[in-house]
């Protein structure tokens, strides 16, 4: 089954997946990207796809690509990551996002040990940009799947299972052994990220400063502002605005209610800094944002 639309995000960051089949480790997706871009957040499924229409720009938290209409995509386990469109015009992604086990069946197996383990815990793995022509073997696996699981044939489980092992142990051939002191520092940045986003996204509305941000991962505000600079390459008040944004324009498609009042739901407590700070990202006013979707 594909899920056509926009991907959903919750309260706390993580993709909701829930369209997985029973038993069945695998969500096949296709999202409009020109209709709203993917804000930051993470799940434990990996996460792979294709450039269908159009540019996407791909962040995580140390890697940025550009992929065009062909390139493929390799998202790891437990990465923050964004997607956005960077150019006017549509723009489609074919997405499968698989959990681990689909292909290592079990921790402490031999294929979770020595197939996925090493992906999943190496640090220089966060993404990986699959180009149209110097990785066809990996994006034509990518392809497979996901029209296998688009037409459902019999036995289609096994040929994508398949499909996806032989990518996870292409992902994971020849690449260097992680530094394990390195790789520790990195993931405490990491973790303590997902938790102060978790915060901001249960009180966004809220008034909040970099102290009670830092707090909610029982930081100091230097620290604080050093994991939102190594992560995500911005401040915590920066992310803050943008997301707020992001759900006053979720707010402007999805219900009727006045400006001023989705405004201050979501923080904003000018009506002109609101409007403001909205024409800066969508380049429009939120009543011409409102009429167009």
């Amino acid at each position: 089954m594909i899920i056509e639309g926009d991907t959903i995000v919750d309260e706390h960051g993580h993709e909701d997946l829930q369209h997985f089949s029973s038993g069945f480790l695998v969500g096949c997706y296709f999202d409009d990207l020109e209709k709203k871009s993917i804000p930051w957040h993470w799940h434990e499924e990996m996460e792979t796809g294709i450039v269908m229409e159009g540019m996407v720009m791909l962040h995580t938290p140390k890697q940025e690509w550009k992929l065009q209409k062909g390139d493929g995509f390799f998202i790891n386990s437990g990465m923050l990551h964004e997607m956005k469109s960077c150019q006017e015009g549509p723009c489609k992604v074919r997405i499968l996002a698989f959990h681990p086990r689909l292909v290592g069946t079990e921790e402490n197996s031999i294929f979770w040990e020595k197939y996925v383990r090493p992906v999943l815990e190496h640090p220089e793995i966060e993404s990986l940009r699959l180009d149209q022509d110097l990785q066809s073997a990996r994006r034509d696996l990518i392809e497979a799947s996901w029209l296998s699981c688009r037409n459902e044939e019999y036995g289609y489980e096994s040929q994508v299972r398949e499909n996806l092992t032989r990518l996870l142990l292409l992902i994971g051939d020849g690449r260097p052994q992680m530094l394990m002191e390195n790789a520790e520092k990195y993931r405490r940045y990491n973790e303590r990220t997902k938790q102060m986003l978790t915060f901001i996204k249960r009180h966004f509305g809220e008034e909040l400063s970099v102290r009670d941000i830092a707090d909610s991962a029982s930081i100091s505000e230097s620290e604080c502002l050093r994991c939102f600079r190594k992560i995500l390459d911005t401040s915590p008040i920066a992310y803050l605005k943008t997301y707020r944004l992001q759900r006053a324009a979720e707010l402007l498609e999805t219900t009727s209610r006045k400006v001023s009042d989705i405004a201050a739901q979501c923080g904003f407590g000018e009506m002109s800094y609101f409007a403001k700070s909205f024409r800066e990202i969508y380049r429009c006013t939120p009543s011409q944002y409102r009429s167009r979707t």
